[in-house]
């Protein structure tokens, strides 16, 4: 399977770590477990928010800003991906810890090496995938500032951004 080079994602992270060599691992593998290419509509979550999130959006193409990747910040090295079109999904786990490395190169290139199926865990799983909102801006009434519709908040009679409702 073709997927992003890792100096590519390197670049895109913008310096060589062993977290950014663990999340590209971890994202391939995932991918593999569940049969997804590169294109194919995804969804992730992922439990950190470090190097590893960035190689993850990489390698599975899910993002923030698409609303198909969510940081649940629990400081794991676990992501669950799940296909959209079929449901299947894992959740992988990631167990570097005995890989060594001199240099952050070297640590880099040793956790890429490494067989997946020594240093991760997974289980099948599922998740509630959100329903894909089309998004209608409008004008809170008391600010002013344009939000989406469906987080507005109605109060006497106006329309109201979530920060003003407060």
């Amino acid at each position: 399977m073709s997927y992003v080079p890792f100096e590519e994602v390197v670049k895109f992270h913008g310096h060589l770590c062993g977290g950014v060599a663990s999340g590209y691992a971890l994202g391939k593998y995932a991918m593999e477990l569940i049969g997804a290419k590169p294109g194919d509509p995804l969804y992730a979550v992922v439990e950190f928010q470090n190097c590893m999130t960035d190689a993850i959006q990489m390698v599975t193409g899910c993002t923030t800003g698409k609303g198909n990747l969510v940081v649940r910040n629990l400081d794991k090295g676990a992501v669950t991906l799940v296909k959209r079109d079929t449901g299947k999904g894992v959740r992988v786990v990631i167990d570097n810890m005995h890989i060594t490395g001199e240099t952050p190169e070297e640590l880099a290139k040793n956790i890429i090496a490494a067989d997946p199926k020594t240093t991760c865990t997974y289980r099948e799983a599922t998740l509630e995938l959100p329903e894909r909102k089309p998004k209608k801006l409008i004008k809170c009434d008391k600010c002013g500032e344009t939000f989406s519709e469906y987080v507005a908040v109605k109060a006497d009679g106006k329309v109201l951004c979530p920060d003003c409702a407060e």
